[in-house]
């Protein structure tokens, strides 16, 4: 089994002592477990539990209890009554399926997003495309993952639609994983279409914002048939 100690990225994990709000260390907490599983630093089949991961990333056991929960609700681990919790596989064919529903919810959150984000939460969004061009443009898979998962907090949140947000966190989830564990670096066509997205977002003009996002969307899906071919030639 992996050892989680050595798995946070100090440029990428929050310092533990400096987060004392329940909510915000259990988001910490979930936010860092899946990118271990994301990056396999814990890999299918791996057993974990509370204690050993609270000691690892200095969390409580009530945040970390609260991170597996939305694991395993999120599809990232399964939890056996009497046998542990298990870090789940990677479903690739699985994706087609998960990007056929994302279309039409993503498109929906884009509208919404564009309409009813507040002017600081415009600003936010503004900050966020220039930084999602730069990682693209470095090729910084790390910093892209940190962008990509503040875009999608911030636009739930300005969507406003608790059933939206509960219908995409598993796909966002199941996506994330798919996306960055085959890739390598970053891909630079996505990341680009990926900023005119929330660019278009952030000037709150609606049209663009769906246009960009379904343009996003099809590279994404280009993407995941590009991955399903090689594997399954593989198999």
């Amino acid at each position: 089994m992996a050892n989680p100690k050595t798995m946070a990225n100090p440029k990428t994990m929050t310092n533990p002592k400096t987060v004392t709000n329940p909510k915000t260390m259990a988001a910490e907490a979930y936010a860092r477990l899946e990118e271990m599983i994301i990056l396999g630093k814990l890999v299918p089949a791996t057993r974990l539990s509370e204690q050993m991961l609270a000691q690892a990333l200095g969390l409580g056991r009530t945040p970390i209890r609260e991170a597996l929960q939305k694991l395993r609700e999120n599809h990232l681990v399964d939890i056996l009554p009497r046998s542990g919790v298990f870090v789940t596989k990677v479903d690739f064919r699985s994706q087609l399926l998960v990007m056929e529903v994302r279309h039409d919810l993503e498109r929906l959150v884009a509208r919404r997003a564009a309409r009813r984000a507040n002017t600081a939460e415009r600003q936010k969004f503004l900050q966020l495309a220039a930084a999602m061009r730069l990682a693209g443009e470095t090729r910084d898979k790390l910093a892209l993952m940190a962008v990509d998962r503040q875009f999608k907090e911030l636009s739930l949140q300005a969507a406003a639609n608790k059933y939206l947000t509960a219908a995409l966190a598993p796909i966002h989830a199941h996506s994330r994983r798919f996306y960055f564990t085959h890739l390598e670096t970053t891909n630079v066509p996505i990341a680009l279409s990926h900023a005119e997205a929330i660019e278009a977002i952030g000037r709150g003009d609606e049209a663009a914002a769906v246009a960009a996002t379904e343009a996003f969307l099809e590279a994404m899906e280009a993407f995941t048939k590009a991955v399903i071919t090689a594997e399954l030639a593989e198999v």
